[in-house]
């Protein structure tokens, strides 16, 4: 089936089975600082942001914080316009007792309210043509960012409170993750943040981190979601730890940190991969680097099974014309084949 008449869903699960294409799926994403607590805005400069670029999938630009307001996190978001990033200024963690006090939130209301009506809308206006990712934390993520990095002491002073902590923030994220694909979503966009020898050993992650990931992802299979990406954040990550997740595709900061695409596909990898594009070529709006990311990640991947894309947000303010290039140059694939 050619370019011209393969439609982006058709595109998008075609890559994911691996199969052969005239030129491979896309998509970028970025913050929208302003209107990021507004889920109606969000929604439409979403959409109208994969329109313009002509995206085949479109992950949710959902802000980084939203999955501990509920719980009580007081948040700056002002950094983010001027390219930084969202901090906690209160976390709602303190001391470790707090962990068994968190509460098991209502996912309807709220700031979790809040994103599946911004989920529910964005499915709406991308239409049935283009699948949509909810961004979905995991649970040792989100303890992460309740605590402003707390927790790391908390593993080892108080396990068992830590234990009941992640008992809760599991359910919620379970109960989210499924709400997000009864409201339309494909799948979920699993943002790992902890799993980094850089942060934790891997001893301290299997124990505390992946036996909750993966409930959250067994969620998502069991709602139906059939477009879930892990995406494994920072660099020195667990990669062979992460791989086996029950996921439909691998996102990781290629090119930046171990391992490439060729050396995970000569291990018999066999996921899809989403990712290929650094963001920071992107942001720096170094074309030529760009182009060469596409070019490799091709070459590496033999073509099949990859959906080419940033492995993490493109900083805000994005560049108008280098996403266009970018763009152009990937669907121009199709024309040289």
């Amino acid at each position: 089936m050619g370019a011209k008449t393969m439609k982006k869903i058709e595109r998008v699960r075609a890559a994911l089975a691996g199969v052969g294409l005239d030129r491979p799926p896309y998509g970028f994403w970025t913050h929208m600082p302003g209107i990021d607590l507004d889920p109606e805005r969000l929604a439409a400069a979403t959409a109208a942001f994969a329109a313009r670029y002509d995206l085949d999938f479109v992950k949710s630009m959902s802000n980084g914080l939203y999955c501990i307001e509920d719980w009580g996190a007081k948040c700056d978001f002002s950094e983010i316009e001027r390219g930084g990033v969202a901090r906690v200024v209160v976390p709602a963690v303190g001391v470790a007792g707090d962990w068994t006090q968190l509460a098991d939130v209502d996912i309807e209301v709220g700031a979790f309210g809040r994103e599946l009506r911004h989920f529910t809308r964005l499915v709406q206006l991308a239409g049935p043509d283009v699948p949509v990712l909810a961004t979905v934390f995991s649970p040792l993520t989100i303890a992460s960012k309740l605590s402003n990095g707390l927790h790391r002491d908390h593993l080892a002073s108080a396990p068992q409170s830590m234990r009941r902590g992640l008992d809760i923030i599991t359910r919620v994220t379970c109960r989210f993750a499924q709400a997000a694909i009864a409201r339309g979503c494909a799948g979920i966009f699993f943002a790992i943040q902890e799993a980094s020898y850089g942060v934790l050993d891997e001893g301290s992650y299997r124990e505390f981190g992946e036996p909750y990931d993966r409930q959250v992802l067994a969620a998502a299979r069991r709602a139906g979601g059939w477009f879930n990406v892990v995406h494994m954040h920072g660099e020195d990550v667990m990669f062979d730890l992460l791989r086996d997740y029950d996921a439909d595709a691998l996102n990781w900061h290629i090119g930046e940190t171990p391992p490439p695409i060729r050396d995970y596909r000569a291990a018999s990898g066999t996921r899809a991969i989403v990712g290929g594009l650094q963001r920071g070529h992107i942001t720096r709006r170094d074309f030529a680097a760009i182009r060469g990311d596409v070019e490799r990640a091709m070459e590496e991947s033999g073509g099949r099974g990859i959906l080419l894309a940033p492995a993490c947000v493109i900083r805000h303010p994005v560049d108008d014309a280098t996403l266009r290039q970018t763009a152009e140059l990937i669907q121009g694939l199709a024309r040289a084949a």
